[in-house]
């Protein structure tokens, strides 16, 4: 049996209590509205989550994201796989931090390091 290389660059981090929804455009992409997904994993370049509906590798999706007080709108993300599991799909995304000038912001980069730092002491204390 062999092993299996893991070709992150970056660790990913348990979720906890982080919240995500995702932007769905509504009837005939007229009314948009929110769905939220379930977050698996997150690092600040980008997450894996649950979702009840097929996304498309190379599709863009906009996300909302809440960990306790840490609050951060309409990040950018770029689907980088979608795979069926039993009643759901894992969608793993890119966060895309050259799709607008929001996404070029210190403060987006800073939220996304002190989302990814909570988890991170999360894991920490886990541990001792």
């Amino acid at each position: 049996m062999g092993f299996k290389r893991n070709r992150r660059k970056l660790a990913r981090y348990g979720v906890g209590s982080l919240r995500a929804s995702l932007h769905c455009q509504g009837l005939l992409g007229l009314f948009p509205n929110q769905m939220d997904v379930t977050p698996i994993d997150f690092n600040v370049t980008g997450m894996a989550f649950r979702h009840s509906r097929l996304l498309s590798p190379g599709q863009p999706v906009v996300f909302d994201l809440v960990k306790d007080q840490l609050k951060i709108q309409s990040i950018v993300g770029i689907v980088r796989y979608c795979k069926q599991l039993e009643n759901h799909f894992r969608c793993g995304i890119e966060f895309d931090f050259d799709a607008n000038e929001h996404m070029r912001s210190q403060d987006v980069k800073d939220i996304l390091l002190a989302i990814e730092k909570v988890l991170n002491e999360v894991v920490i204390l886990a541990a001792e």
